[in-house]
């Protein structure tokens, strides 16, 4: 059997689990990639060049339809219209049985329609959810693409409990929607590779100027309006926490300098800021923090980044706008507060600062948890789908 799996570019999560299923005996597999990423590229929304450290290209069988490196992606409308030419030829030309369309943009469906017309069978993975507010004409448009769109798929690959619902809301059925957990790094194999990527909790301080003497508390993302970065440093910054427990924020965004700013200007204690981290050096952010918090404000439709922290055993708080969050609170591996009450957020602070019992419980269950979260399980989940 060959299965295609289409990205519109190089994502680094998804990398791990491509060369996972690459490896796997009963399925041929390859990416169509719409364009080439460098791995060094701009983010927008970091507001500079990063390099997540990943290893974007091997392991893999690929095809780029525009395959000139770019040092940022390429999402415009005019781009989008190039696509649809090559995407058709391509559909036409390639051998396959099974393919998977992340995302709903409009070439994908075109794609899609292609690939029905040829009797092949379509899935759809998107990260999505119906939470948030919307205007009455957007939740009409919604509505007429989605549903459109869901005619043309044969399989939804959902990856938690609202992502379903969302798929279900548009015309999907549920006897067609299959969990596949959206995996997050492949921390596994890079420590098995080199072990000294793991630094002791001495060198890991010493790197970053931490304290040794307290217990680390930690935020990693944009600093952007969608992430919600500033209720958490309001949070820190007007209540006086337990004095052991010392909050990291590592990142970079367009409301990062305003928060250092205020920061500074009111003595905020047990708090430091830090540049945007790679895979390798987050990996001992994750071993060395007991407390992840993501309190992201709209458009975090999995909490990708949460995925990462519990395979470490970090307990979580996350807003009620982080897509997993049902998931969390099922699976006991932390707390979620109301995304509009920095009050609620204090008070999770403070439980986990104050109840080592809970926070011990937390912990132990995030691991157990993060297994799913891993690429290798994935795989095998897409191999079960697939029935091969």
């Amino acid at each position: 059997m060959k299965l295609l799996y289409v990205c519109t570019h190089q994502i680094h999560n998804l990398t791990p689990l491509f060369r996972e299923l690459h490896s796997k005996d009963k399925i041929k597999f390859k990416v169509i990639y719409w364009q080439r990423l460098q791995s060094k590229f701009h983010d927008p929304e970091f507001n500079k060049d990063i390099n997540f450290g990943v290893d974007q290209f091997s392991g893999y069988n690929f095809t780029c339809l525009f395959d000139e490196e770019r040092d940022t992606f390429d999402l415009s409308f005019l781009f989008k219209l190039k696509i649809i030419p090559k995407f058709i030829s391509l559909i036409l030309k390639e051998e396959f049985d099974t393919i998977v369309f992340h995302s709903y943009t409009f070439p994908n469906i075109i794609g899609a329609i292609t690939a029905k017309i040829l009797r092949k069978k379509t899935i759809i993975r998107s990260i999505s959810y119906n939470l948030g507010k919307r205007t009455v004409i957007k939740e009409i448009l919604r509505n007429i693409y989605y549903r459109f769109s869901n005619l043309f798929f044969d399989e939804y690959w959902t990856c938690h409990e609202l992502n379903q619902d969302f798929f279900i809301s548009y015309g999907a059925k549920k006897k067609n929607c299959t969990l596949i957990d959206h995996c997050q790094g492949e921390y596994i194999k890079l420590l098995n590779n080199d072990n000294s990527i793991l630094l002791t909790r001495d060198e890991f301080c010493k790197k970053h100027n931490l304290p040794n003497n307290k217990r680390f508390i930690f935020f990693a993302g944009r600093f952007i309006e969608r992430a919600n970065p500033k209720i958490l440093f309001d949070a820190w910054a007007e209540t006086d926490f337990k004095d052991d427990w010392y909050l990291i924020m590592a990142g970079n965004g367009k409301f990062k300098k305003n928060i250092e700013v205020s920061a500074k200007k009111n003595d905020v204690k047990n708090l430091i800021f830090l540049e945007f981290q790679n895979q390798n050096s987050m990996v001992n952010f994750f071993q060395y923090s007991e407390i992840l918090i993501l309190p992201s404000g709209w458009n975090a439709t999995n909490g990708n980044i949460a995925s990462e922290g519990i395979q470490f055993g970090c307990a979580l708080i996350v807003s009620d706008m982080v897509g997993l969050h049902p998931e969390f609170v099922k699976n006991e591996v932390g707390l979620v507060f109301d995304v509009n009450s920095k009050d609620e957020l204090i008070k999770c602070i403070k439980i986990l600062t104050k109840n080592e019992n809970l926070l011990n419980k937390y912990q132990k269950n995030a691991r157990g948890y993060g297994k799913f979260k891993t690429p290798e399980h994935s795989a095998n989940l897409i191999i079960k789908a697939l029935n091969v």
